[in-house]
């Protein structure tokens, strides 16, 4: 699984730099070559090396490309394996509303960040409670033209 530790950082920059050189990718580290693939604007972010898991200004916003392709490969992985079941229910529904697929995983990882970083603070498990009412309550309005 990719955490928030040296490991992982290592894990993704690798994949990063076998994209650049062509090098084939290790069927383990496919999630993360598919999350990086939807996000080729940190393309360049990853050639820094270590400074890539810091926060960096992309497109107008501050993001930390690291933490948010660990969060990416977490929720897609959670929706690729239907564990917990009701995350890929919650996909599903957002993409049927009319939401972009892309979209709508970023709206659960979202919910999911939120409630993983306020339990990190406050040294406290995850709640899956919370994250299943969080993505029950989830809605979408295609927006009119």
């Amino acid at each position: 699984m990719v955490t928030f530790d040296k490991e992982s950082q290592a894990r993704i920059l690798k994949v990063a730099e076998q994209r650049r050189e062509g090098i084939e990718i290790e069927e383990m580290d496919e999630r993360i070559d598919f999350v990086m693939d939807m996000h080729p604007e940190y393309d360049e972010l990853w050639e820094m090396g270590e400074l890539a898991c810091y926060p960096q200004e992309v497109e107008g916003k501050i993001v930390n490309p690291f933490v948010h392709t660990v969060l990416h490969v977490r929720v897609d992985r959670q929706i690729l394996i239907e564990s917990p079941p009701f995350v890929a229910e919650t996909q599903k529904r957002l993409e049927e509303a009319g939401m972009d697929s892309h979209e709508a995983l970023h709206a659960i990882i979202q919910e999911y960040a939120n409630i993983y970083f306020d339990n990190f603070r406050k040294d406290r498990g995850f709640d899956e409670l919370a994250y299943y009412n969080q993505l029950k309550n989830m809605n979408y309005q295609k927006k009119e033209d």
